[in-house]
């Protein structure tokens, strides 16, 4: 069985307050991509990962940084399934074209793929609560991936409620050569102070995404807290927005940085524009 495992970006990261634990309380807007790695699954003894790049995996060799064992998101998801279900095993064929420390999720997405994948693999039921239940177990961001769309984050990104999504909307995504370690830029951070959450009301008073983004305007956080370290991720983020962009951030944690437009042909054109001058680009959509 062949499953795709989409990509996503952050529209909007606030840090709420640091919590006893060293983890942050956010809120952000989810939205996945069409855009994203894909897995093969078919029935096995025991749990085999065969951990490929995809031809066009923006960033050649980062799929040297992926896990190829039991420290593998979808490894971990399968040995989850396995004891919830009792079935046997699979072989898990991943082609990776996420880059990982990109702030794209393609780890948390890869195991989403093998939570919901594994039972239909073997005619299991699986109660899509129960999946969110062994998601949560494997990563904060995990759930999101089981349903898709676009939805409002809380807590440490586990609490969800879905929003109007804006699928097709253009998107273009930046790269700079290195990622970012997660852990590394929520340290940096350091954020002590409480705040209250804004996202919430947003939803209340505009009509899906679209409205947010478009009326709000959306801001990530974490930018101050990584961009004084990587000016390549700044520079990146200052040639998306002298393009056609409507909302220009860096996603998540980082590394990678998108642009949204309202016009496929403008976001063609950005594109091309960056590759000139030597930036890795792909171009895709919100899904």
């Amino acid at each position: 069985m062949r499953h795709s495992a989409p990509a996503k970006v952050n529209l909007g990261l606030r840090l709420l307050r640091r919590r006893e634990d060293g983890y942050h309380e956010i809120e952000t807007f989810f939205h996945t991509l069409r855009w994203g790695d894909e897995l093969v699954l078919e029935r096995a003894r025991g749990v085999h990962l065969e951990l490929r790049e995809a031809p066009d995996n923006p960033l050649p060799g980062s799929t040297a940084g992926v896990p190829p064992g039991a420290g593998n998101l979808a490894w971990r998801a399968a040995e989850a399934v396995m004891a919830e279900t009792g079935c046997p095993g699979v072989r898990i064929q991943l082609s990776k074209r996420v880059p990982p420390g990109t702030g794209l999720g393609g780890g948390s997405s890869d195991a989403a793929a093998v939570l919901k994948g594994l039972p239909t693999l073997y005619g299991i039921p699986l109660a899509l609560e129960r999946q969110h239940e062994l998601a949560l177990r494997l990563g904060a961001d995990v759930p999101f991936f089981l349903v898709g769309g676009c939805a409002l984050a809380l807590g440490v990104g586990e609490r969800l409620e879905p929003v109007e999504p804006a699928p097709g909307t253009p998107v273009v995504l930046a790269f700079p050569p290195a990622a970012v370690a997660t852990a590394a830029a929520y340290r940096a951070a350091n954020y002590s102070l409480t705040r209250p959450p804004e996202f919430p009301e947003y939803v209340k008073s505009h009509k899906g995404i679209r409205g947010i983004w478009s009326q709000v305007g959306l801001v990530n956080d974490l930018e101050a807290a990584v961009l004084p370290e990587r000016p390549d991720i700044a520079a990146l983020i200052e040639a998306l927005r002298s393009t056609d962009a409507t909302l220009v951030s860096m996603s998540g944690s980082g590394s990678a940085v998108f642009g949204l437009f309202e016009e496929p042909d403008r976001a063609e054109a950005a594109a091309r524009t960056l590759t000139a001058a030597g930036i890795t680009t792909v171009r895709t959509e919100l899904g």
